[in-house]
């Protein structure tokens, strides 16, 4: 998201756990769940795990202790609360969003579990509003098709990052599946590449272990 921009995943999660069938994620797209207690419900999904493998994911990201990751489209903080235990208490996890309930989400969240390394980020749809060379790595899951302006978001991205930083894109694949969003509305993985590199960044490697997903990293161009 950027809260209306979770509107896949929220999909997917709802077709994944039965509560609206695989058709109406076509013909309900622009229609997502009225509140954000709602959002919350469909991320924190326990059936989720099963297809988004959190940790093999995290594991796979290579966080040291005192690293500073953006999480974007925090949501209901799926990742960000990962990402904080991973990053240890002396790192920093940024949860951006534009939905002001997520973030208070988590925060409560945060403050339940006792972790000090998180900080909301209220963004703008247009800017993440993150500071210049500010993380190391920004993490994106889910949530990347529905940017409509992405050449104009992606150098926002690039300022953002510290020299040697690094971007994380997870989407679907653009295929037929039997879950998530309707094939037009997901990118192509070349095309996704194509669009990194031409706003300077370097694709470095790419994982596929995940069933319905990509998993691309990225690098800012020196």
């Amino acid at each position: 998201m950027l809260c209306r921009i979770l509107l896949a995943p929220m999909l997917l999660l709802l077709a994944a756990t039965g509560q609206i069938s695989l058709a109406q994620t076509t013909t309900q797209q622009h229609h997502p769940p009225e509140t954000s207690s709602e959002y919350i419900k469909v991320l924190e999904d326990p059936g989720r795990d099963s297809w988004q493998q959190p940790e093999q994911v995290i594991e796979r990201l290579g966080l040291h202790p005192g690293d500073e990751v953006a999480d974007l489209g925090a949501g209901s903080g799926y990742f960000t609360i990962r990402l904080a235990r991973e990053v240890g208490p002396a790192g920093k996890v940024y949860a951006v969003d534009i939905d002001p309930q997520m973030l208070d989400y988590i925060d409560r969240r945060a403050e339940e579990e006792k972790l000090d390394n998180v900080q909301t980020i209220l963004a703008d749809p247009d800017d993440p509003k993150l500071g210049s060379q500010s993380v190391d790595l920004i993490f994106i899951c889910d949530v990347l098709h529905h940017f409509h302006d992405r050449a104009g978001y992606f150098p926002k991205l690039y300022r953002a990052l510290r020299p040697g930083g690094r971007l994380v894109n997870i989407d679907f694949q653009k295929r037929k599946l039997p879950l998530g969003p309707p094939v037009e509305m997901k990118i192509e993985k070349k095309d996704c590449i194509k669009e990194f590199e031409t706003a300077g960044f370097r694709f470095v490697r790419e994982f596929d272990f995940l069933t319905y997903q990509y998993f691309l990293v990225f690098e800012p161009e020196e």
